[in-house]
């Protein structure tokens, strides 16, 4: 009994450091539609630590000041690059709860193109333990990933 207390005591109080990104290519409109979760106290660590910015965020009040240094942000820590071009991003929603940040956003494409560059680089010059779960879906084509502090970017190539 004893055993399993500590182990629990263990596993709740020790914090993650895990964020979700989830790149999905629409055939339709030809972009990358993008999900980001990530734990609000970390994003202002982050936040801090890439701009030095000690700016306090209102995600409700200031919701308009809040999604533009946001999409900053996301701009130097989410990338997307197509043939060895940067896609350009454009944050499209925002949702603050329960201390976490979801995020929508998307990424114009290149037409044509078969190879992809993701780049995940959320707290990873925050914690050495950072996680950052990657899934890449291209038509048929789908995979998953941990990136980590070490490995910040993943390839795809696609047909």
């Amino acid at each position: 009994m004893l055993k399993t207390f500590i182990f629990l005591f263990i596993i709740f109080t020790h914090p993650l450091h895990v964020s979700l990104l989830s790149v999905e290519y629409s055939e339709k409109s030809d972009v990358f539609n993008v999900f980001l979760k990530i734990y609000s106290d970390d994003f202002l660590l982050d936040y801090r630590l890439l701009t030095g910015d000690t700016t306090k965020f209102d995600f409700v009040a200031k919701r308009e000041t809040a999604e533009t240094l946001i999409g900053k942000y996301l701009d130097e820590r989410v990338q997307i690059f197509a043939e060895g071009k940067k896609l350009e991003g454009k944050l499209l929603s925002l949702v603050s709860s329960e201390g976490e940040l979801k995020m929508d956003l998307t990424f114009n494409n290149i037409k044509k193109s078969q190879n992809y560059l993701v780049k995940n680089m959320i707290m990873t010059d925050l914690y050495k333990d950072q996680s950052n779960l990657l899934i890449f879906r291209y038509g048929d084509y789908e995979e998953c990933f941990k990136l980590t502090s070490e490995k910040r970017e993943q390839n795809f190539k696609v047909k």
